[in-house]
Order: structure tokens, then sequence, then C-alpha cells
């Protein structure tokens, strides 16, 4: 289950494993005039974004974890709730169903979990800070909390669960989801970066407590990044000129942001260890 508010963030985020640096500086006045830039936007306490996240996979094992999951985040709403200081503060809600297969392994046993999330049981809730100069990402936190209908080991019934998973996740530099100013034909680098997701499973009222860390460096990678330009782009929220961003190595996903927003409209990322596919809903961005 650590590995479930990873995926959140690294889809939605790009939505978490991805990152860009800034491009240098010589590159972009040589590139573009001013009047055919695209500038980091700015957000006011208010302004919300809301995602239909239509399929979020994970398919993680590592030193005798496995983690199976597959499921979708209806109504997943970013709401700006603070602009003081360097960073914006966004809440996160949505509403999670799924299925999944867990294996855990601690020091002294193995659960052998397999059961499903539905939004009447359980709630979804977090915050994410970025940075007001160029909307990366500073920091991030999620919490689902609930009950969970689940066969523990080698019982062949559902039992319904409490729980409660807590990720905290932190960074070794501002993870950048964009390289602003945008523009037609601009490349960028991938920082060198390691994302450290530290969670706590809790369950059957607080019986069970198991702590996990997830650590993923991603190395530096000269131009990962890139964006040829603008294309119209629609989603539930309505038709954008977006400028859609690809990574350079894998193909590993593609997402759009269009300024008229603010903010990403649809992502399609497709992870060795999961894929998330999301589009805009709608927005209050003015």
């Amino acid at each position: 289950m650590k590995k479930i508010g990873s995926i959140i963030i690294i889809g939605i985020l790009l939505l978490s494993g991805f990152g860009v640096a800034a491009a240098n500086t010589e590159t972009k006045a040589a590139a573009n005039t001013a009047a055919n830039l695209d500038d980091v936007p700015v957000w006011n306490v208010g302004n919300s974004w809301t995602y239909s996240v239509s399929s979020i996979t994970v398919n993680y094992n590592h030193q005798g974890q496995q983690i199976l999951m597959n499921g979708k985040i209806d109504d997943f709403t970013w709401t700006v709730t603070d602009t003081t200081g360097d960073y914006y503060t966004v809440a996160l809600t949505g509403k999670l169903t799924a299925t999944y297969d867990l294996l855990l392994n601690t020091q002294t046993s193995t659960l052998h979990l397999v059961g499903s999330f539905t939004p009447t049981l359980t709630r979804l809730t977090g915050t994410i800070q970025l940075t007001k100069s160029d909307l990366q990402v500073h920091a991030m936190y999620l919490q689902l909390v609930g009950i969970t209908k689940t066969k523990i080991n080698t019982l062949s019934f559902y039992l319904p669960i409490p729980f409660k998973l807590v990720s905290q996740g932190s960074l070794t530099t501002d993870f950048p989801l964009f390289d602003f100013p945008l523009y037609m034909l601009k490349f960028w680098d991938m920082p060198d970066m390691t994302l450290t997701m530290s969670s706590t499973f809790g369950g059957i009222f607080g019986l069970i407590q198991i702590p996990f860390t997830v650590s993923v460096h991603y190395s530096w990678s000269p131009l990962a990044f890139y964006t040829l330009g603008t294309e119209d782009v629609t989603v539930p929220a309505g038709t954008y000129n977006a400028y859609k961003i690809n990574s350079l190595i894998s193909d590993y996903f593609a997402y759009y942001y269009a300024s008229e927003v603010g903010n990403l409209v649809k992502i399609d990322a497709t992870l060795p260890n999961g894929a998330i596919h999301g589009e805009l809903k709608a927005t209050t961005y003015p």
C-alpha cells in the first residue's frame, strides 16, 4: 500500500516519478521572444481543479513486498488553501474505488491481504506544496482512512477491517512538473533526485501497525522531456489549446498543460510499476 500514495502523486503530478529541470537560460532567451512564451500561472486561494482518474494501476514487487492494485479516482480535486510565502499549499480529496492483492512482510509475520476499497467506506485526503516560482513539488502528504473488505492469509471469507494509511513524501530537491516559460520546440533535463515515501498502515483498531519506506532515485538525464507545441485537447471540462509534454526516453508519459486553466488538463502515464490516466472534469480557475 505504500506505493499507492506514490503512484497517485506521480501520476497526477508527473502526476510522480517524473521531473524536469530548468533549461539553460541562454537557450531560452535565444529560442523565443517574450510574445511567444507561456509563463508560470498565478494561483489564488479557492482556485480548484477536479480530475476524473479513469484508471490507476500499481504493480510493485520488491524484497518480498508485493502490491497489486487496479482502480479509479472520481472527483480527484485540488484546492488552493494557502498562498503565503514561497509555496502554494493545495488540499487534495478524492473518491477511490479499487481492488488489491498485498503481500506484506514484517519482522515477525507475513500478511496476505486481498480486498477492495469503495468511496462510500473510504476517504482519500492529502496536501501538496508547490513552489510559486515554477510549480515545482516541494512536499506531499496522503491519507486513506476507512473500512476495507479484505481476506487475510488463508481465510475464505471477507472481513470489514478499519484501517488508516498515511504516506509522507520527501524530495532531495524540488520536483519540477514543468519548465516555465513554455514554448514551441522546447527540451529540458530531468534533475538528479531521490523520492522517499514514508508510510504507515494501521488496521483492526490499531492492532496492526506496519511502517513502510520506499526510496526511489532518479538519475540526472539531459534533454529528458520536450514539447513540440500546442494542440487542441477535449476533456470533460471542455476543449483547450494545451502543450503536450512527453518523455524522450521510454515513452513513459504524455501530459497536457493549458494556460487557460493554469494546470494539467490530461495525463497518460505508463510506468514500470504502474499507470495512471486522467482528465480535467471541472475548474474554478479564472
